[in-house]
């Protein structure tokens, strides 16, 4: 861009199509390793003494949600080039976050990244209005409250989103009942009971007992994970500068796929692990780019305009979380639990 340019907006064809160009080697290959350190570090922590095990449960959590993000890139129909070979990695890797993978791609690819940060549609970490905060029963605004803390942060995706949502086809979470989520759900706890079987059984190989081989094989290591899920989706689409929407038409002609997300930098060792799943702007512009393009997709968008970047600190975290509590949408802006601006 020449000084005094304006920034280009769009891309060309040719850019388009080399950013979702998928691959099949080195998904393949990223898939594997990813498997294979999963698998050393659950043996590792039921080969460990109990302290050594239970430290080991932070990295074999982060484990799971690395196999989480690839099949999040699968289910998206971006991991590879080939759609078949998508469903089946897709379905693999969501299995030890205990995902089932059409309930997911349902409340995912059909609603979330559909309708983001619409009030009404979009569930995911949706703002209260003043109004609707003072109106709800105290324990829900309790929970509420806690869940917008820097710490209770970890708990919300757990309570609010998992276990009624994506695990089993509850009534009243699912407007039509469809066979493929009664199959998924079934090949979850399928794999569930062969996870606490085989953690039992090589526990008692290595002298541990069953109690404390499910704490530190399955218990521990999904709660870590699950907690990393819920600041990730947090940080995706909260932040002072970062809108929602009370209707698709505002949405729509604010491009709120691409202004409502933010791209959040993690310091090393972090960023890595994440597999750009963090470079929220472009996997909201365009969903089917794999996670191995996404950081050269994020580049070129931060190029050409205003979106809300910023690098990740605890001191930072805190600050969003003090100043997104709740939501004016006929203000357009977040504000606290006595209304003043966030």
């Amino acid at each position: 861009m020449t000084p005094g340019s304006a920034p280009r907006q769009g891309f060309t064809r040719t850019e388009r199509q080399d950013f979702a160009r998928r691959r099949i080697l080195l998904p393949t290959v990223l898939l594997v390793g990813v498997l294979l350190l999963y698998a050393y570090l659950l043996v590792l922590s039921l080969a460990s003494p109990t302290l050594v095990s239970l430290a080991l449960t932070v990295p074999c959590g982060m484990a799971i949600g690395m196999l989480f993000i690839i099949g999040h890139d699968a289910c998206h129909n971006a991991f590879t080039a080939s759609t078949r070979l998508n469903q089946l990695i897709g379905r693999l890797a969501l299995l030890p976050a205990l995902h089932s993978f059409s309930l997911w791609d349902l409340a995912h690819n059909r609603t979330h990244h559909r309708f983001n940060n619409i009030r009404g549609v979009d569930y995911v970490w949706e703002p209260m209005t003043p109004e609707e905060y003072r109106s709800a029963p105290w324990p829900r605004r309790m929970v509420y409250r806690f869940c917008r803390t820097p710490g209770g942060v970890a708990f919300y995706y757990l309570i609010h989103i998992w276990a009624p949502r994506l695990l089993l086809p509850l009534p009243g979470f699912i407007e039509r009942m469809r066979p493929a989520y009664a199959l998924d759900s079934a090949l979850v706890l399928t794999f569930l009971l062969l996870q606490l079987w085989s953690v039992v059984t090589i526990g008692d190989m290595l002298d541990k007992g069953p109690c404390e081989s499910v704490l530190v094989g399955v218990a521990m290591p999904f709660l870590v994970w699950n907690g990393f899920m819920s600041l990730v989706i947090f940080l995706h689409h909260t932040h002072p500068a970062v809108k929602w929407y009370p209707s698709v038409a505002a949405w729509t002609s604010d491009r709120g796929a691409l202004h409502g997300t933010v791209a959040v930098r993690f310091p090393w060792p972090f960023g890595p692990l994440v597999l750009a799943i963090m470079e929220h702007n472009a996997h909201h512009q365009a969903p089917g780019v794999p996670l191995y393009n996404l950081s050269r997709m994020q580049r070129a968008l931060e190029e050409q305009g205003n979106l809300v970047t910023w690098r990740f600190s605890w001191r930072a975290y805190a600050r969003v979380c003090r100043r997104c509590k709740l939501y004016d949408y006929d203000a357009a802006r977040w504000v606290s639990f006595d209304g003043r601006a966030g």
